[in-house]
């Protein structure tokens, strides 16, 4: 069975226009954005569009609960909780279709209080629902992210690894060369100065060469042995991801 928050709605005092208003409230663990579209949301289907009116999302012409004869103005504040901004408060202040605010007779609000309140209370297993979507939402680009990062190595350890073949190549190339110009030397011998000069100029370039391949090899095995490491960390963090998207999926189907 789905958690739900375990919060509970209350009655309060808000001020509107320089007097204080009673109303419904109740204060939810989730970020004022999800508690907002969760809201609209759950009244857009039921016909209901809001509008802003001092400082205050208002949906007129909504029913507050499904045996209420009358229509009902809701008018939500929806603010972060001071110093814990990990909680948003709702505040509820109901009244009776297009009925004046200033002007409502006492009973008029104290007789709503408690439908809101109701409402309020109703309304936290949608909020609940809806904040569970936000987090499998964010929790998918999560995981896509190191989904990504873990692909991005896996294609690095391809190109790693296909420049260690070529410098591998290069390398048995440049013994050959340094075999044949060994060979060279030998058959030269007789040869003048000059000759030698250039010939053992050469073989001083192709043992240079030699030396900085055998370092070029040894930088890249490094990188291809960092690389295998940082997959498998990778790996781990992908299916640490996952099992938090499957444990987010678990409370939608519960």
């Amino acid at each position: 069975m789905t958690t739900y928050s375990q919060a509970q709605s209350y009655e309060g005092k808000l001020e509107y226009q320089k007097t204080m208003q009673q109303v419904a409230i109740i204060e939810l663990p989730y970020k004022t954005s999800v508690v907002e579209d969760a809201i609209r949301d759950y009244l857009a289907k039921k016909g209901l569009k809001n509008s802003s009116s001092k400082g205050f999302d208002v949906f007129r012409g909504a029913k507050l609960d499904d045996a209420d004869p009358e229509a009902s103005d809701l008018y939500f504040k929806i603010e972060r909780k001071r110093r814990d901004k990990d909680y948003t408060v709702i505040s509820l202040l109901a009244t009776k279709a297009n009925q004046d605010i200033l002007g409502r007779p006492l009973a008029d609000s104290t007789g709503q209080i408690d439908k809101a309140k109701s409402f309020l209370n109703n309304l936290v297993p949608y909020v609940d629902a809806h904040n569970t979507e936000v987090q499998a939402g964010d929790q998918q680009e999560v995981l896509k992210k190191a989904q990504k990062k873990f692909d991005a190595l896996v294609s690095d350890q391809t190109d790693i690894e296909k420049k260690i073949r070529r410098l591998q190549s290069d390398q048995d190339q440049n013994k050959s060369d340094i075999i044949k110009n060994t060979q060279d030397i030998q058959n030269t011998v007789t040869n003048d100065a000059d000759v030698k000069n250039k010939m053992q100029k050469r073989m001083n370039r192709l043992l240079d060469q030699q030396d900085d391949l055998r370092k070029k090899l040894r930088k890249a095995q490094a990188e291809l042995d960092e690389n295998r490491i940082n997959q498998e960390n990778q790996q781990k963090e992908v299916d640490k991801q996952q099992q938090v998207l499957d444990a987010i999926k678990a409370k939608k189907t519960n």
